[in-house]
């Protein structure tokens, strides 16, 4: 039994992206809000900033409390946030000043599976354009689910969401509420490009929670958004991607281009390039040590359509069953 409990846990963390969730509620009002365009660095945290933008002290663990409500423009990236629902503004349309995905909107569907046997369906995508902390940003949203029969003695309801800036392609921040069997995690990270910082809190069942604050690369991604960030760049033979990631550490992720083949999965037969994350890091994708490889659609749209990530015993697959 805790062998599969295991098998299923690697099968949710596998899935770019399988293991966020429903946004916190809404909590207490924050600064007034701002202009989009950039403010003096004074005004860009709740504290004043010591060297190269580096964020003020967390306050002590304790419960979450706060009053609901929202602020849409821009405020700054501190301790005081609550959730990022306090940044998420109204949805906005395209527009040509925007870095464009390879497909927008998208949601990929994938059946999970341990060799033969189902596990459960998964879901990646990016619904729309919102407004997060003043700027528009692309909502990735991945989804994990655990079938009927894997439910009766491991249930997995996981929910991944990232929201990556559509001018720069860089993360914004992300968020993940995971619930697998009697484990439960909610954390989510925001990070300011300009004051070159990033804001972590991770919250118990029990309500307690910590916090962790520090610096980050000017190009963040996270986990989730350094799928759709490595759709956009070109994927040549023999090349190698790498992204800074924080997950909320900070580290580099090599991603290697292996070779290009033909593909069967549900979905049909694609023209695939594989690609090999090499993971320095404990991640979604992966634990860290272990093999994931990746095959992207060999076209201008690299739709992702199948992961496969080696466990204990065996190997997990996520093989595409739908576009739509």
């Amino acid at each position: 039994m805790r062998t599969r409990a295991a098998l299923l846990m690697a099968a949710c963390a596998l899935i770019a992206a399988c293991a966020v969730r429903r946004r916190a509620s809404d909590p207490r009002p924050l600064a007034p809000a701002q202009e989009e365009a950039p403010r003096p660095a004074a005004e860009r945290s709740a504290a004043p900033a010591g060297p190269r933008g580096e964020a003020p002290p967390p306050p002590a663990a304790g419960k979450e409390t706060g009053a609901k409500s929202r602020q849409w423009g821009r405020v700054a990236i501190s301790t005081a946030i609550l959730s990022p629902a306090q940044l998420i503004g109204p949805e906005v349309p395209y527009s040509p000043e925007y870095r464009a995905l390879p497909v927008f909107p998208e949601k990929l569907v994938f059946d999970m599976s341990w060799g033969f046997l189902s596990v459960g369906e998964a879901t990646l995508g990016v619904d729309k354009i919102v407004m997060f902390n003043g700027r528009p940003a692309y909502h990735i949203v991945s989804e994990a689910r655990s079938n009927a029969f894997c439910d009766a003695f491991y249930m997995v309801r996981d929910l991944n969401e990232s929201w990556l800036d559509a001018r720069t392609l860089t993360s914004l921040g992300y968020s993940k509420k995971i619930r697998e069997g009697h484990f439960f995690r909610d954390e989510w990270v925001l990070y300011d490009r300009d004051a070159a910082v990033f804001v972590n809190r991770r919250v118990a069942r029990d309500g307690s929670f910590s916090v962790r604050a520090g610096t980050i690369p000017a190009q963040v991604q996270d986990i989730l958004s350094s799928i759709f960030y490595t759709r956009a760049q070109p994927l040549p033979d023999g090349a190698q991607v790498t992204v800074d990631v924080n997950t909320p550490d900070n580290w580099p992720l090599l991603i290697k281009v292996m070779k290009r083949e033909t593909l069967k999965v549900p979905a049909g037969r694609f023209g695939s390039i594989l690609l090999e994350p090499m993971m320095a890091r404990e991640g979604i994708f992966v634990q860290k040590g272990k093999r994931l490889r990746l095959w992207f659609s060999d076209d201008p749209q690299k739709r992702l359509l199948m992961m496969r990530a080696e466990v204990f015993f065996g190997n997990i697959t996520g093989a595409l069953r739908e576009m739509l």
